[in-house]
């Protein structure tokens, strides 16, 4: 139901660290009235009220009749509660990924918000990445044919009732997919559980219907923390760096394109010096540094548009739930790989 003519209501729910970057930013947008943070935690809300002078409440539902849409960013078992609530009350939603904990939850949320004609955005916060939405504007989806996506931080002790799956790697699964418009056809994965009872490390490779390749890989227990993919298509090579929102495009040049030049053409004394000349003569290379910007701030924007005017959003519903149906996947290849592992026998060892 869109609000159009008035400034809607907002409220976040869940006052934990992510909780507190989006109520900071909707409380100094003029787009919107903020009404207040939710959280069942007593030290949560002093916190809120000590940094942000903000107001709260103990329990999301005394904000009923209060709020047109609320930011949800709850522990992830929360997720299909706190959303099924709002939306059957009319109220918009801007759920922090993963859109719930099961696609059949992801489902109900979808069908809800579709019968009560509210928004349903997934906060995939890096499709607003400018670095992402420069490759985007100039790269063909149809001409991607593999992509490597490495996305790393240190162990924060926050999102431990899910795993790096859930958490981490689910972004660059979002955003695979929005890129790569085919079917996912095969998974393989595998995991590695340290600190905790959830998976800390994963790898995965995904095989598409279309022929495309793309290899993942997430950690929270790296040295240091690192957000970057690359895009390999029949036009060129395309590195992102997430976290700076740098880009490294490189390209064949023309006339090497046309096959007018081909290095194992040439004699041995030649083809030694094509390594000195490779980015002059052979290859061009640009660096590309987009405008920055605030993308949590751009997700709001859009959200607040949405519930005005009923126009969609970037990361709908559906999206969502894709993106969190492959990272179940994911996460049952992992689980697979396990069981095969435990069935192998064991090594023979031969005595000296």
């Amino acid at each position: 139901m869109s609000i159009a003519g008035k400034l809607p209501r907002i409220a976040v729910i869940g006052g934990g660290h992510l909780g507190r970057i989006h109520a900071k930013l909707l409380a100094t947008n003029d787009q919107c009235h903020f009404v207040a943070v939710a959280d069942p935690s007593a030290a949560s809300r002093e916190l809120v009220q000590s940094t942000l002078k903000l107001p709260t409440v103990e329990d999301y539902r005394d904000l009923e009749h209060h709020i047109d849409g609320a930011v949800i960013a709850a522990p992830t078992f929360l997720h299909h509660e706190i959303g099924r609530w709002c939306l059957e009350r009319g109220v918009h939603v801007f759920m922090e990924k993963p859109i719930a904990a099961s696609t059949e939850q992801a489902h109900e949320l979808v069908v809800l918000a579709y019968e009560n004609h509210a928004t349903l955005q997934v906060g995939h916060v890096e499709r607003f990445n400018p670095a992402w939405k420069a490759v985007c504007s100039t790269t063909r989806s149809e001409s991607v044919r593999y992509i490597e996506a490495v996305r790393e931080g240190v162990y924060s002790g926050r999102s431990t009732d899910i795993g790096i799956v859930m958490d981490l790697m689910i972004h660059d699964i979002d955003l695979i997919l929005s890129l790569i418009q085919s079917p996912v056809e095969q998974v393989q994965a595998y995991g590695w559980q340290v600190l905790g009872q959830h998976e800390d490390f994963a790898v995965a490779q995904l095989r598409f219907r279309n022929g495309a390749m793309a290899q993942l890989r997430a950690s929270r227990i790296a040295e240091s923390p690192k957000r970057a993919m690359s895009l390999y298509s029949e036009d060129g090579v395309q590195h992102i760096d997430f976290g700076s929102s740098h880009i490294i495009a490189i390209e064949a040049r023309d006339e090497v394109k046309r096959g007018e030049r081909l290095a194992d053409a040439l004699p041995p004394d030649a083809r030694s010096k094509v390594k000195d000349e490779l980015f002059e003569s052979w290859l061009h290379r640009t660096e590309i540094q987009p405008a920055a910007h605030n993308a949590i701030g751009l997700e709001h924007s859009e959200f607040i548009q949405s519930m005005r005017t009923g126009e969609p959003v970037t990361v709908s519903g559906h999206a969502g739930t894709a993106a969190l149906s492959v990272a179940r996947e994911i996460l049952d290849a992992m689980e697979r790989n396990k069981q095969s592992a435990s069935l192998s026998p064991s090594p023979i060892r031969i005595a000296a």
